[in-house]
């Protein structure tokens, strides 16, 4: 384990490297100063607002969702909220209700599975999607509109105000990182 430590007895106001519990420094303090700063380089934080998600890991955490799906049939857990944007991930094993997001942009990453994306038409008896206000919009359905095949790796834009939902077929599942973005 690496950390930096006072170490009184080495070098007075002096930090150090220790890996361990033993001192991986160079005698000499030039030295020792320009190692404890490659080590605080190489280990610092990622800037604020950064966020990065390995396909392994989201592959284990669509697993994990797989055990949480609700009676919607669906589970979903918020990877990042940005304040004007949110980052979240979203695995189904049965259609989803239709959407109409008048306000947000949607992109959709395709982690795992297999769905067809409905885009367009017209949503079937359509209603306040929650408490979001009149701006998001769910129903019953979609008529017409266009399918598009959907599986891993697969990337979705999906622009403010269109009707859009996700058909799983029987049997199946589909896991999809979804991205909301302010559309002004």
């Amino acid at each position: 384990m690496l950390f930096l430590q006072a170490k009184e007895d080495i070098i007075p106001n002096f930090s150090v490297c220790w890996v361990d519990g033993e001192s991986t420094m160079p005698r000499s303090p030039a030295i020792s100063i320009a190692f404890c700063a490659v080590i605080q380089t190489l280990s610092a934080a990622d800037p604020p607002g950064f966020g990065m998600w390995k396909q392994g890991d989201l592959r284990q955490r669509a697993a994990t969702l797989a055990g949480k799906v609700g009676p919607d049939h669906s589970a979903r857990e918020t990877l990042g909220d940005y304040g004007n944007h949110l980052v979240r991930l979203i695995h189904r094993d049965a259609n989803g209700a239709p959407e109409l997001h008048s306000r947000l942009v949607d992109l959709w990453v395709v982690v795992s599975g297999e769905g067809t994306l409905v885009v367009g038409g017209k949503i079937v008896n359509p209603r306040q999607l929650g408490n979001n206000g009149p701006n998001e919009l769910t129903g019953d359905g979609i008529e017409g509109g266009e399918r598009h095949a959907a599986a891993a790796g697969d990337v979705f834009h999906i622009p403010a105000g269109l009707p859009h939902a996700i058909l799983v077929p029987a049997g199946k599942e589909i896991t999809y990182m979804r991205v909301a973005i302010p559309s002004q």
